[in-house]
């Protein structure tokens, strides 16, 4: 299949939800809608695309039982593009926090190597491996700052 429309989308959701039992024929609908999807510009870059697709298909049959025909009107397309999109956004967020950390182990890694043995707060590593709630803790202390406020006379 490589052309995916509105009619065809709606009578495999309406199998769905008579039979309340996903076909191999939706599951394949979302994943070239996802695909199609994440063609797109804004999205196209990205490394871990695959991941984001996987992730989107399974955002779709994971929320697909909220799809009402009669007050989503018949258009599945348009809801599951932006369940697509949500599911886009969400999972670049994650990326980009795990990037964040990686970040964070590098820029210290002999902070981190040299203070294994330490029991102060930051002592990141130890046994068994890396702390990461210590770390994003730190990365959220240091993303907060201070308003300035301007008072006018």
């Amino acid at each position: 299949m490589n052309y995916l429309s509105n009619e065809k989308l709606l009578i495999e959701l309406e199998k769905y939800i008579r039979k309340g039992i996903q076909t191999e024929e939706l599951g394949r609908m979302f994943l070239l809608l996802a695909k199609r999807y994440s063609s797109k510009g804004s999205f196209a870059g990205y490394s871990w695309r695959d991941d984001m697709v996987c992730e989107a298909v399974l955002t779709c049959l994971k929320y697909m039982h909220n799809f009402d025909v009669a007050v989503d009107s018949p258009n599945p397309f348009a809801y599951f593009s932006k369940v697509i999109h949500n599911s886009f956004l969400n999972y670049n967020s994650k990326q980009k926090e795990h990037s964040a950390i990686k970040d964070i182990c590098y820029k210290n890694l002999d902070f981190i190597v040299t203070d294994a043995n330490s029991d102060s707060e930051y002592a990141f590593f130890n046994v068994e491996g890396i702390n990461y709630q210590a770390i994003r803790g730190i990365k959220k202390k240091k993303k907060r700052k201070k308003k300035k406020v301007i008072v006018k006379p």
